[in-house]
Formats: C-alpha cells, sequence, structure tokens
C-alpha cells in the first residue's frame, strides 16, 4: 500500500511540474505579446497552456502564487549572476568589469517580460510584494559588504556612503534592465552592457584607479 501512495505522490507532482511547465510557456507567450499581466484572465492563461480552469487552481491559489513559483528559479540566476560581479574582489579593470555586466544581462535578457510582471505585480500583491523586497534586500546587502571590503581595500571609492550606494546601484539597475532589456535586440543587449559598465565604474571604481 505505501508504494501505491508513493507512485500516486509522484505522479501528482509529475503532473503539476508538467502543468506549471506549460503555464509558464504560455505566460511569457502572452507577456511577449503584449498582454499585461495584470489585466491577464486565468481563464485565458489556461486555455493558451492547454488545462482548465480548474486545474490551475487546484495547483496555484492565483496568478500571484505562479508568478512567484516561476520566478523563483530567474530570481536565483539572477543573484548568482549579480555575485559574479560583487562576490569577489573588485575588477581590477574596466574590461574585467565589463565582462561580469555581460553575464547580468545575458542572464536578465530571456526573462525580461516576466521580470516586469513580477516587480509590477509587487506594488499590488502583498505576497509578491514579499518576495520582491526579499530579492531587493539581498541585493543590497550582498553589494554593501562588495562596497565596504572594496573600500578597505582601497578599490572602492572611500567616500561614497555604503548603505545608500548599494540601494541607489540597485535601484537603477532593475530599472535600467527593465527598460533596456524588454524586446531588446543584440544591439540593445550591447547598449545595456555598456551603459551598466560605465555607471559602475564611474560610480565605483574609476578613482581608486586614477
Amino acid at each position: 500500500m505505501a508504494s501505491v501512495t508513493r507512485r500516486t505522490s509522484g505522479s501528482r507532482a509529475q503532473r503539476r511540474e508538467e502543468n506549471a511547465r506549460r503555464l509558464l510557456g504560455a505566460l511569457s507567450e502572452l507577456l511577449a505579446e503584449g498582454t499585461s499581466f495584470t489585466e491577464l484572465p486565468v481563464e485565458r492563461l489556461a486555455s493558451r497552456a492547454g488545462v482548465s480552469r480548474s486545474t490551475f487552481y487546484v495547483h496555484f491559489a492565483d496568478k500571484g502564487a505562479l508568478l512567484r513559483e516561476v520566478t523563483a528559479d530567474i530570481v536565483e540566476a539572477l543573484l548568482a549572476a549579480g555575485r559574479g560581479w560583487w562576490g569577489g574582489d573588485a575588477p581590477a579593470s574596466r574590461e574585467e568589469l565589463r565582462e561580469r555586466a555581460a553575464v547580468i544581462v545575458a542572464t536578465y535578457r530571456p526573462h525580461a517580460e516576466l521580470m516586469r510582471a513580477f516587480t509590477d505585480t509587487s506594488s499590488h500583491d502583498a505576497e509578491v510584494h514579499e518576495a520582491f523586497r526579499a530579492l531587493t534586500d539581498r541585493y543590497v546587502d550582498e553589494l554593501a559588504d562588495h562596497i565596504e571590503r572594496g573600500q578597505r581595500a582601497g578599490t572602492v571609492h572611500r567616500d561614497l556612503p555604503v548603505r545608500g550606494t548599494a540601494e541607489m546601484l540597485t535601484c537603477m539597475a532593475e530599472r535600467g534592465l527593465d527598460q533596456m532589456l524588454r524586446g531588446a535586440d543584440d544591439e540593445g543587449a550591447e547598449r545595456t552592457v555598456e551603459a551598466f559598465t560605465a555607471v559602475v565604474w564611474n560610480m565605483l571604481y574609476a578613482r581608486a584607479h586614477a
């Protein structure tokens, strides 16, 4: 009997995973077509995914719950890309910073529409807001640590307010990536890398390398 229970449980988990994958694909398509996540009816989303409305609600309490789940891996990937910039020592050159910025842009670009939905929904969905705030706080905390370590080592401008600078850079990066990468072609992505590099280099590192 225990064996049957495990098989049943495994089957349900597989169905849920498959339905979540299909819903993610449908959501990505609809957002790319210009559909507003806020105005997107669950019925339309479920229909595009090829699942019933009732099946959607078996797995997810609402659209916000789906959004939190499907962006969770993206958030972790973005955090990992960010750590490629701030997780270690300050970049030794502008070109090294550019290489780190290119990884961040390449990670964000395929998910720009989903991240816009995540950000927009955080303004009126309490649980999405909590997830977005937690993500932002992690960025700020880790970037502030990078700035502080760099100031001690003499590789980051010593006169910058640590926490405020980390908060400002995080806000600028979030809005800048959103505005510049939604629907961007390769040339647009390259401009984003160059702008990111210029802003961060001049704000944090240039004076220390003068």
